[in-house]
């Protein structure tokens, strides 16, 4: 039975600057409105998503887990008829509901020109909130501040903000990727320098800005970069280990320290034999990897 995709993903505002919630864990969130069907609700398994975003089924469940401890979906079990046997796992969006806001159900279901009509509103309304008048100063922390000229002189000067509103909205957009998307500007730093040097986006990445505006399925474009970004910095030991299917953490029986194994088609492997298919500092760094996923 196939879960049929619609043509864009929502990222609401509870969901986009919630704390608790990790970057992929707000990009899975979209995921799931793009998969619930006309019956308002996603049957996707485990297995779909981990495929998707190529990581372990340990990981979507944490991910998935963690949306619905705060309350942004609902998880319901269908089971075989007089038995305990799962047949289907339904996953449906909580509505979030919000004074001046749409809830999700409804969004789902607006026509297209309803929806850039209430899109453009709620544009003009943000502008309007979020930067100041050129007769106010902003202030800013020092990280950002600091930060500034480094990611200015990334881009080539005709690019660069020249006006005074132009590096308030330039030093606004690194206030919020710290302050409200919880990233490191070091970080962001790496992914922008990474994505200028890039054949395509050296072209289609011309300002900070853009970062924090979302693309067509509406994630985030930081979101969406710091995934792959992660997903590139994977550890040497990955390729070490044949037709790997995903890692599991379990403790050695005889000191209960924690160690790592792995599930792969041919069969478990555990810590002891993982550490002969690789040098010990690539071992060392892809363990780290793992625990930390993991936590």
């Amino acid at each position: 039975m196939e879960n049929k995709k619609n043509y864009y993903a929502i990222i609401p505002a509870p969901v986009r600057y919630c704390k608790k919630l990790k970057a992929n864990e707000k990009l899975m969130f979209g995921e799931l409105t793009a998969l619930t069907n006309e019956k308002g609700f996603c049957y996707a398994s485990n297995d779909y998503f981990a495929n998707l975003y190529d990581v372990s089924k340990t990981s979507v469940s944490k991910w998935i887990s963690n949306l619905e401890k705060n309350k942004f979906i609902r998880l319901k079990m269908i089971y075989q008829k007089g038995t305990k046997q799962i047949k289907e796992r339904r996953i449906y969006i909580a509505p979030l509901l919000k004074k001046n806001s749409i809830p999700i159900e409804e969004k789902l279901n607006t026509p297209i020109e309803e929806k850039l009509k209430v899109n453009i509103n709620n544009n003009i309304n943000n502008i309007k909130k979020e930067y100041t008048t050129k007769s106010e100063k902003r202030q800013f922390d020092d990280k950002t501040k600091t930060a500034f000229p480094h990611f200015a002189t990334l881009f080539d000067l005709k690019y660069r903000p020249k006006t005074e509103t132009q590096k308030i909205k330039w030093l606004d957009c690194l206030d919020k990727l710290q302050r409200l998307d919880g990233y490191d500007l070091r970080e962001v730093y790496n992914v922008s320098k990474n994505l200028r040097k890039d054949e395509f986006w050296q072209n289609n990445f011309l300002s900070i800005l853009k970062l924090r505006n979302t693309d067509k399925n509406g994630i985030k474009y930081i979101d969406r970069f710091m995934i792959q970004h992660k997903a590139k910095q994977k550890p040497v030991g990955f390729t070490k280990i044949k037709n790997l299917k995903e890692f599991f953490i379990y403790k050695n029986p005889s000191n209960g320290k924690k160690e790592i194994g792995a599930k792969t088609k041919n069969g478990d492997i555990h810590e002891f034999q993982i550490k002969g298919l690789m040098m010990t500092n690539e071992f060392q760094e892809l363990k780290k990897y793992v625990l930390n996923e993991n936590n």
